[in-house]
């Protein structure tokens, strides 16, 4: 393998225990109003207690844990964060007013990023993840998918993506993700295979693929053969670490000249808990920090995971990292943990490969 895969991660992070999730949810709407109007966010002492400060407490704790390319925490429900501002100011059904589209989460962490470049020369690597345009459908108007309004969605993604790229010594944007998690779990109906691979092309229009990665996040390779078919997914993941028969034939990969990122650590924490219950551990224990920290994947299932894609994709393997987002992990500090450990058995793996290459 020429390089190695790079870590990432994916999605939802707990919310600091000392907010409140309904004043992080007021705050975050109130800063965006302002990011409208061209407010001075920054000088609003209630979005600094309840967006600012928890988001940036986040942040640090995904880089301190070795993350490589830190996906902005989303505190957020993944629908309403796009759904709702789509609604808000939309000028046709489905479709944003382009110049009102933004993922205000990028503009404070490069306020972050600047700081951080200055006091220790580093810069930062984010990744942009966004609900994918068939997902925002399903929520809002079922299975039965019009071409028309499901572009309008796409167009909206596309105007989220373009308005919240930043590129500059201190902050670049690496990767965007498309986040499609019940993509081939759900009957769609009205709608071919053709346009659902256009639809999801036209989110990416326009983004300089040599310069930032692209992905679509997907729980299942089920319905694989779209993302394969298009021209601006460059990346296809897959829930490993959670379900050991989500695979594809690194041939098809070649096939269409794709990738895939594979996740190595379960995050699907409330089948974890179930399982633990089902051995006889007790709710009130789990449910614990010590009990939360017991259910994370030991280091020698997390290396397996690792080294079995290693084997399955060779150089179609670009991107490793735990399956899904943290949000249902409850604490911080464990998310935190679980981030860390999955970073410790990639060094691990990394320096194991070089000693046996020499």
């Amino acid at each position: 393998m020429s390089e190695f895969p790079e870590l990432d991660d994916v999605g939802s992070f707990p919310l600091s225990e000392n907010i409140n999730k309904e004043k992080f949810n007021q705050f975050y709407w109130i800063t965006y109003k302002a990011f409208i109007g061209k407010a001075d966010i920054f000088t609003n002492k209630g979005i600094e207690i309840y967006y600012i400060n928890p988001l940036i407490e986040a942040f640090k704790l995904k880089l301190n844990s070795g993350v490589q390319i830190i996906n902005y925490p989303q505190f957020m429900n993944m629908n309403e964060q796009f759904l709702r501002p789509i609604s808000d100011y939309e000028i046709e059904p489905n479709l944003i007013d382009p110049g009102k589209a933004f993922i205000s989460e990028m503009f404070i962490l490069e306020r972050f990023a600047k700081k951080h470049y200055e006091e220790t020369g580093n810069s930062l690597r984010v990744k942009l993840c966004i609900t994918g345009p068939i997902e925002l459908y399903v929520k809002k108007h079922k299975f039965t998918v019009y071409k028309d309004i499901a572009s309008n969605f796409a167009k909206s993604i596309k105007s989220f993506i373009k308005n919240s790229i930043i590129s500059n010594q201190y902050l670049k944007t690496s990767i965007i993700s498309i986040d499609e998690p019940s993509f081939g779990y759900v009957d769609l109906a009205n709608i071919n295979d053709s346009d659902l691979v256009k639809i999801f092309d036209s989110c990416l229009d326009g983004i300089n693929k040599r310069e930032i990665a692209t992905q679509i996040h997907i729980h299942s390779l089920k319905r694989a053969d779209i993302p394969l078919k298009t021209k601006n997914i460059q990346v296809i993941t897959c829930e490993y670490a959670a379900d050991k028969t989500n695979k594809i034939s690194k041939r098809l990969l070649e096939q269409y000249d794709k990738f895939i990122r594979v996740g190595i650590t379960r995050t699907n924490v409330d089948s974890i808990i179930a399982e633990a219950i089902d051995m006889g551990r007790s709710w009130d224990y789990l449910k614990t920090y010590s009990g939360m920290m017991s259910l994370i994947d030991s280091k020698d299932i997390i290396k397996k995971n690792l080294y079995d894609a290693l084997n399955m994709y060779g150089d179609r393997l670009r991107f490793i990292g735990p399956d899904c987002g943290l949000g249902g992990w409850r604490i911080p500090q464990v998310a935190y943990e679980l981030l860390h450990r999955t970073y410790n058995v990639v060094n691990e793996v990394k320096n194991e490969i070089k000693k046996n290459d020499i």
